[in-house]
């Protein structure tokens, strides 16, 4: 049984060893630079001159993005595109939102550097909250996130 056993160990090891890599296969192992990434399509304009947030706002399509008619808080800013999630959870955090920090590295196409305006509006009665933003670019004027959240409110002081 050991002999047994022993033979197929060996003739494992013989029938199963590697092929030695040939010339033309080596070849096509890709190198650091044959690695493409995805195509910024929003590319750096930091250098580039647009009009002021406000300004933006009265110009911007009402059916893309208006604030709460008597908001409790809205918040206007031309900022880079990097600093999106500070500006959302800012704006989460003086509106009492729980929520995670947003996530950007799914937008691949957006170079950090990118001239955006971000825009976001929150309501409240003594029953509800709404809570809306719009990431708009700076150049294009197109869309690039956005968001909004609903719920119930519990007034803590009646």
């Amino acid at each position: 049984m050991k002999i047994m056993l022993l033979t197929l160990a060996v003739l494992a090891n013989v029938l199963f060893q590697p092929a030695p890599l040939s010339e033309a296969s080596s070849n096509q192992i890709a190198s650091k630079s044959d690695i493409t990434y995805p195509k910024l399509e929003y590319l750096d304009n930091q250098s580039k001159s647009f009009i002021s947030e406000d300004e933006f706002y009265n110009e911007v399509d009402k059916n893309i993005y208006q604030e709460y008619k008597n908001a409790a808080f809205s918040i206007r800013q031309k900022i880079s595109f990097k600093d999106v999630p500070d500006a959302e959870f800012t704006f989460n955090r003086k509106t009492n939102l729980i929520s995670g920090k947003m996530d950007l590295k799914h937008q691949t196409d957006v170079h950090p550097n990118r001239q955006v305006y971000f825009m976001a509006s929150f309501h409240q009665n003594e029953k509800e909250e709404w809570h809306k933003y719009v990431v708009i670019d700076a150049e294009t004027k197109k869309v690039l996130l956005g968001g909004n959240h609903y719920h119930l409110y519990e007034n803590p002081y009646k």
